[in-house]
């Protein structure tokens, strides 16, 4: 690559880091008075760990909002979620202590702080090692379009800026991964045993924040052995184990004892009935659930992002090329068997959600091998199609409401594409300056603009060119939002709800009445009073 080549792509990858921390910063990531129960669960753990010195979250409750998401032991009550997230944000939130009141809602200012300082930054960290990685492959002029792809085209845009475990989780996975990688190049496992011990710890982090990542980090013990060095799977899984005896510690509090987790403790019936199933709510793996994942249309990974299907011989080039094979094997390991295992998940759609959040946590894996099927001009104007198609679609679905149910198929055209027309657009730094909302959708949308042009540009030559493929990517979106599908009943009776409860722009209920009164059999009147009665007006 030329000299000026290099600028390009370097620039390229920089304003991607940049667009995505912007878009963290701008939006909230808080839809008062709603508080999303994955989130309001770490958040309380955060709040009564820090201020009470307990991790019950009893004390808490009362202030900050009751949930479903709840484990109860010996009388008190804790959040139900694997407990890494949280432990990690306690430090940081007792320094916003020093120059922040304690909550009283969700959505006060410390809460997105945060959220900013744990989860994006990791996010946006990992995000320019991946750079940082895709630059030195053999194809180096398409990492900046591969990363944008990721940040940009993926639910991991939107996550990265929650409260989540998943992108988070995505995150240090791929950065223990890549602190290995670090090591082995500078040949210096002996004198770098504790990056390694590090790099283990950020493994078995992953698994305390999100326990179905276990056979994931457990390949990657293995792959820290690749080269015949021993030494340097013991220093990792030394490492890992230092996190999985935080987590013992935790659950020896809580729970009384270190090998009962809280999915054991669920207060809320249906999902101790869940985890009571199987292995920890796992079963076998599952056709029907493994097609609803790839294809759902509110779901479906290849439907909103289209681009991971260059993955596929992307993997077959990379295990031919025989460059970093130990790696290859690693990545299609590890993001097969943890789609294998996520299949086994009857709960595979999330509740209310953005995409397909569950299998996010493997991201970054296939994204490495993603440059080796983009050797040709046509591959890569197709896989550039594919990217602008899928930032597009994640730009609209994160501009407003994105907790979408299973029975909202299209969400970006019959959700997010219907709320925005109504003006709803995500709460964030803009709110109560005049104009303040087409300002905060304007800066959005060019925080994702900008990147793809310069990826865009970087990966030239491309057939169709760079413009001709944007357009291609943009026109299945547009007919979409132009004529959306129709939702059947009880999409429309939810949207409805939604909009009329948490938007601020629907007191009298208008559109929930004009849907209930379109009932047309006795189900569904039956169904319309009873939204009427949750979401109507009080």
């Amino acid at each position: 690559m030329s000299a000026e080549g290099e600028r390009s792509r370097r620039t390229a990858l920089r304003w991607t880091v940049l667009g995505f921390a912007a878009l963290t910063i701008l939006f909230s990531g808080t839809f008062p008075p709603f508080a999303n129960p994955n989130e309001l669960s770490r958040i309380e753990m955060v709040v009564a760990a820090a201020d009470l010195s307990t991790f019950a979250i009893d004390p808490v409750l009362h202030r900050l909002g009751d949930h479903e998401d709840k484990s109860i032991a010996d009388g008190k009550t804790y959040s139900n979620k694997a407990p890494g997230l949280a432990l990690a944000a306690i430090p940081v939130y007792r320094l916003l202590r020093a120059a922040l009141p304690s909550p009283s809602r969700p959505s006060e200012p410390i809460v997105p702080i945060l959220r900013f300082l744990t989860v994006s930054l990791v996010c946006a960290l990992a995000l320019a090692r991946l750079g940082r990685r895709l630059s030195a492959q053999a194809n180096p002029a398409v990492a900046p379009l591969i990363v944008a792809a990721v940040a940009f085209g993926t639910p991991f845009l939107f996550y990265g800026r929650s409260f989540f475990a998943h992108a988070w989780t995505a995150a240090l996975l791929f950065l223990s991964w890549d602190l290995l990688r670090v090591c082995e190049e500078r040949r210096a496992i002996r004198r770098m045993g504790l990056w390694v011990v590090a790099a283990g710890f950020l493994a078995g982090w992953a698994v305390i924040s999100e326990y179905s990542l276990a056979p994931v980090a457990l390949l990657l013990c293995l792959r820290a052995a690749a080269h015949r060095t021993w030494r340097t799977a013991g220093f990792f899984g030394f490492g890992a184990a230092i996190a999985l005896a935080i987590l013992a510690v935790y659950n020896a509090i809580c729970f009384g004892s270190p090998w009962v987790l809280s999915s054991a403790r669920e207060a809320y019936p249906a999902y101790n009935q869940l985890s009571a199933q199987g292995l920890f709510g796992f079963g076998p793996p599952s056709a029907r659930i493994a097609a609803a994942y790839l294809f759902h249309p509110a779901r479906g990974i290849l439907l909103f992002s289209p681009f991971l299907l260059w993955s596929i011989p992307g993997f077959l080039r990379w295990w031919r090329s025989r460059e970093n094979r130990p790696d290859c094997a690693f990545c299609l390991a590890g993001t097969s068997l943890f789609f294998v295992v996520m299949t086994g998940y009857p709960n595979w759609h999330g509740g209310w959600s953005l995409g397909n959040r569950y299998l996010l946590p493997v991201v970054f894996f296939p994204a490495l091998a993603i440059g080796y099927a983009l050797a040709t001009p046509l591959s890569r104007g197709l896989f550039a199609a594919s990217v602008v198609l899928a930032a597009a679609t994640h730009l609209v679905l994160t501009s407003s409401w994105p907790y979408f149910p299973e029975n909202v198929p299209w969400p970006a055209a019959t959700g997010s594409g219907w709320f925005l027309a109504r003006g709803w657009i995500a709460p964030g730094l803009w709110d109560g300056i005049p104009g303040g909302a087409g300002l905060a959708l304007a800066i959005a949308a060019l925080a994702v603009a900008v990147p793809l042009v310069l990826a865009l540009r970087c990966a030239a030559p491309t057939s169709p060119r760079p413009a001709v493929a944007a357009l291609l990517g943009l026109a299945p979106l547009v007919a979409l939002l132009l004529r959306p599908p129709e939702l059947t009943f009880d999409g429309r009776l939810w949207r409805a709800a939604i909009y009329g409860s948490y938007s601020g722009r629907d007191a009298e209920r208008s559109e929930l009445r004009a849907v209930a009164l379109s009932a047309a059999t006795p189900e569904e009147q039956r169904r319309a009073m009873g939204a009427w009665r949750a979401y109507g007006p009080r």
